[in-house]
C-alpha cells in the first residue's frame, strides 16, 4: 500500500516562501493498493494529483472527511473529473448530505464552470454498516468530532493498515461523537495513523470547539493506540517551515520519553510518500525537503 500527501494543511491554502517544503495546499491524500485508488478528501492539493493521473483510466475512489471549504475547493480543478474515460466514485459516510453536495460550488457566483460540464462518470456509492469493501481493501469509518459532522477512515490490506482521521476534535466542550476511548479501539495497532495535528497546547483557550486537536493530544492517542507511525497533518496555515521543523522535534523527543513506545512521528509534507509492505514502512520525503 502507497500513501502520498498532495495536500496537508488546514482552513486556507498558504504559499510562500516560509512554506515551500511542507507545502500550501490543503488535504489531499491519495493511497493505492494494486489497481485500487483511493483519494481522500479534495482540498487545493487535488490539482497536483489531478496532473499526475493525466492519462490514467483506473477508477477512482475519492472519499470525503467533510464538506468544509478547505477539502472540497480543489475539486473543480481535478483534471479526471473532465475525463470521458474516467470513472469517479464519491464517497462519504456519518454527515447529512451526499457528496454530490461538492458540485455545488460550480455554480453562479462562485464559479464560471457549471458542473454540468464534467465528462468523467461520477457516481455516488454508499458506505452500509461503517464499512466498505473495495476488491482487497477494507475501508471502515467513525464519525469525527467537528462542527458539522464528517467521518474518519481507516484502510485495512494484506500489506498494511492507514488511518486518515483529519479535523477531529478529540476532547471537545460540545457532545462526542465519537469518544476517546472508541477512537483507542478503532485505530488499535495501526501501520500509520494520519491524525489531525493543527494546534499547539497554549492556544487551545482560543480554538476550542473550533474541531481539531492539540499535537500531543495526537501524539498520546498514537501511543494509547499502539500505532506503530504517526503522521501530524491539517498544519495550521500561519505554521512556517521553521516552526513545524521545531515542532516535529518536539514531538519526537516526547514519544521518545514514552517508555516501550518506538513509534515514529513525521510531520506531513506534500510530496511526502509512505509505502507499507507487510506491515513495514518506508517513507520517501519529497525531493524538495
Amino acid at each position: 500500500m502507497q500513501i502520498k500527501l498532495f495536500g496537508v494543511r488546514g482552513s486556507i491554502a498558504c504559499p510562500g516562501l516560509s512554506t515551500v517544503r511542507y507545502g500550501g495546499n490543503t488535504a489531499c491524500v491519495f493511497v493505492t493498493e494494486k489497481e485500487q485508488r483511493l483519494i481522500f478528501d479534495a482540498g487545493t492539493g487535488i490539482r497536483a494529483l489531478g496532473e499526475e493521473l493525466r492519462g490514467e483510466t483506473l477508477p477512482l475512489h475519492l472519499f470525503f472527511s467533510h464538506y468544509h471549504w478547505d477539502h472540497i475547493q480543489g475539486f473543480p480543478f481535478f483534471r479526471p473529473a473532465y475525463q470521458e474515460d474516467q470513472q469517479l466514485h464519491l464517497l462519504s459516510d456519518h454527515l447529512p448530505v451526499c457528496p454530490q453536495t461538492i458540485l455545488r460550488q460550480m455554480t453562479d457566483p462562485h464559479f464560471p464552470v457549471p458542473g454540468e460540464v464534467l465528462k468523467a462518470a461520477i457516481d455516488v456509492l454508499p458506505i452500509g454498516q461503517r464499512c466498505i469493501e473495495i476488491e482487497d481493501l477494507v475501508i471502515r469509518t467513525v464519525p469525527i468530532n467537528h462542527p458539522g459532522g464528517g467521518s474518519a477512515y481507516r484502510v485495512d490490506s494484506e500489506h498494511g493498515s492507514f488511518a486518515y482521521v483529519t479535523d477531529n476534535e478529540l476532547f471537545p466542550p460540545y457532545d462526542v461523537e465519537t469518544a476517546y476511548e472508541e477512537w483507542v479501539s478503532f485505530l488499535e495497532g495501526v501501520d500509520l495513523l494520519l491524525h489531525d495535528a493543527m494546534y499547539l497546547s497554549d492556544e487551545l483557550p482560543m480554538i476550542h470547539g473550533w474541531g481539531h486537536s492539540l499535537i500531543k493530544q495526537a501524539l498520546q492517542l498514537a501511543v494509547d493506540a499502539h500505532a506503530k507511525n504517526v503522521i501530524l497533518f491539517h498544519h495550521d496555515p500561519s505554521r512556517t517551515d521553521m516552526h513545524l521543523d521545531y515542532i516535529t522535534e518536539q514531538s519526537r523527543e516526547w514519544m521518545f520519553m514514552q517508555k516501550g513506545f518506538k513509534s515514529k512521528v513525521f510531520m506531513a509534507g506534500e510530496g511526502d510518500c509512505y509505502t507499507l509492505n507487510k506491515g513495514e514502512l518506508y517513507y520517501k520525503p519529497a525531493a524538495y525537503s
